[in-house]
């Protein structure tokens, strides 16, 4: 049975011996890790997958659990079933049995206390379980935080479980705790059962290992974390907040912007804080730097150095609000949107500041008209960014194609495409906080510059949106023939 899976059982019925004797007094699934409990980080994250429907078997301290999740409003328009397990102190494969009478067809098998990329949701969507299942496994064998308490999976040739458990010693992979399961792995749980008298996860896999049904996939460079010692919990956070650095990350972002941004995040990933509060501290402080620089006279020269230290704390602080939406699934189009015109509206008033604070120092009004001039076609240039934004339903400018990796791009586009990096704000609020702390002779390069890149910006998004106008019409004359 393939197709795509949009339901999910989340064991959440173990009693956490392991933490409780580090000194946690909170039952398992309700530990919080990046600002959230384990729980509401299993159901977030497979709902970003497509998970709408979730049987989550509780049984120790079963009434918190429930409050928990009961009393979530980002948890409310999700179909959640809580099914008891009254035997919790047996072995988990009796939590999985529990949730039998409500599943039908393939879904998904995780455990609370496991941190995973969802990559690895993606990955077993693309894996039907037939009369079997599948199981995520990890083969970066080196990259394991705790091996010894690891379940251990040998792989066969053909994609299958030879073996597996956590005394194996011959092996190429580990279990991640993800599994894309049919019901046929309710019927090996419920043989060994009636047998023994308990039954593990692990002997239902046996069983369906042996009949030839367990199958694997690797979750390649996915990350993953079982979260059972306070170590660990510190290990997951780590893996939480490596994942947060974008692919698309300059050095400058990368190397000291998310550095400040991260140590940020994590003060705050515990509070109530969100993505659009930090937007709003950003913004206060990027607009404070433009007034501070408004200030610089002859006199007062070091306003112009903390206008642009401040302009580039702004920066820094960028990366907090997306940092705490993607941390905490927060993402929103609202914030999105508030997040791009923040930005846009804090460069175009420090370029104005910085030529007015030009104009005090040198009494040259030259330097003042070309910082309103910035101003006025940068407004232009975002206005229609904005509608191109608007009409494919996207908030970021990141989601624009200015043609900048064409097949066959011209000159004129061969050469931004070389510079582009100047346009990006990590780069150039790093270089004009360096430009206006060296002082005004610096800053007229810095603000010709920006008017530069507008200008260039400008043209190149004219150039896309007549390239792109002529492939329209094209497309529209082809059809009127046919």
């Amino acid at each position: 049975m393939g197709g795509r899976v949009n339901q999910a059982v989340i064991l959440a019925a173990g009693k956490g011996t392991r933490l409780r004797k580090g000194g946690q007094t909170l039952p398992k699934p309700l530990v919080r890790v990046g600002g959230l409990t384990l729980l509401k980080r299993a159901i977030l994250t497979a709902k970003r997958e497509g998970v709408d429907r979730f049987v989550i078997v509780v049984g120790c301290d079963s009434d918190q659990v429930r409050a928990s999740v009961e009393g979530d409003e980002d948890l409310n328009k999700m179909e959640i079933i809580f099914v008891e397990n009254p035997l919790y102190d047996l072995s988990n494969g009796v939590s999985v049995l529990q949730a039998r009478p409500h599943i039908k067809g393939e879904f998904f098998l995780m455990m609370s206390d496991h941190i995973v990329d969802p990559a690895i949701y993606r990955t077993l969507q693309a894996a039907p379980a037939e009369q079997g299942l599948v199981l995520a496994i990890d083969k970066k064998l080196d990259s394991i935080f705790d091996m010894d308490d690891a379940t251990k999976v040998r792989s066969t040739p053909d994609g299958r479980i030879g073996a597996i458990g956590k005394e194996l010693v011959d092996f190429d992979a580990v279990d991640t705790g993800v599994f894309r399961c049919s019901p046929r792995l309710f019927d090996a749980l419920e043989v060994f059962y009636e047998v023994h008298g308990d039954v593990s996860l692990s002997n239902g896999v046996q069983t369906l290992a042996a009949e030839g049904n367990a199958r694997v996939a690797d979750v390649g460079n996915a990350w993953w974390q079982d979260v059972d010692t306070p170590e660990t919990i510190g290990h997951a956070t780590k893996l939480l907040f490596a994942s947060l650095t974008k692919s698309i990350d300059g050095p400058v972002s990368k190397h000291i912007n998310r550095r400040c941004s991260k140590v940020i995040t994590r003060m705050v990933m515990n509070t109530g804080i969100t993505p659009n509060h930090m937007t709003t501290v950003g913004l206060i402080i990027g607009l404070a730097a433009s007034v501070v620089t408004a200030m610089t006279s002859s006199s007062s020269m070091w306003l112009l150095a903390l206008g642009g230290i401040l302009y580039q704390l702004s920066s820094m602080l960028d990366g907090c609000d997306g940092e705490i939406a993607r941390l905490k699934f927060m993402h929103s189009d609202t914030g999105e949107w508030y997040d791009t015109v923040s930005d846009d509206v804090i460069n175009l008033c420090y370029q104005v500041s910085v030529g007015y604070a030009l104009f005090n120092v040198t009494g040259n009004s030259i330097w003042l008209q070309i910082g309103l001039a910035t101003f006025v076609l940068g407004f232009v240039v975002a206005s229609a960014l904005y509608r191109k934004l608007l009409a494919t339903g996207k908030g970021t400018h990141l989601a624009i194609d200015f043609g900048l990796q064409d097949e066959d791009p011209s000159f004129f586009t061969q050469v931004l495409a070389k510079i582009e990096f100047i346009g990006r704000r990590d780069f150039y609020a790093l270089l004009l906080m360096f430009l206006a702390i060296a002082g005004p002779a610096a800053l007229k390069v810095a603000l010709i510059g920006a008017l530069a890149t507008v200008v260039l910006t400008g043209i190149q998004w004219t150039l896309v949106s007549v390239r792109n106008a002529d492939h329209q019409s094209g497309r529209k004359t082809v059809r009127a023939r046919g």
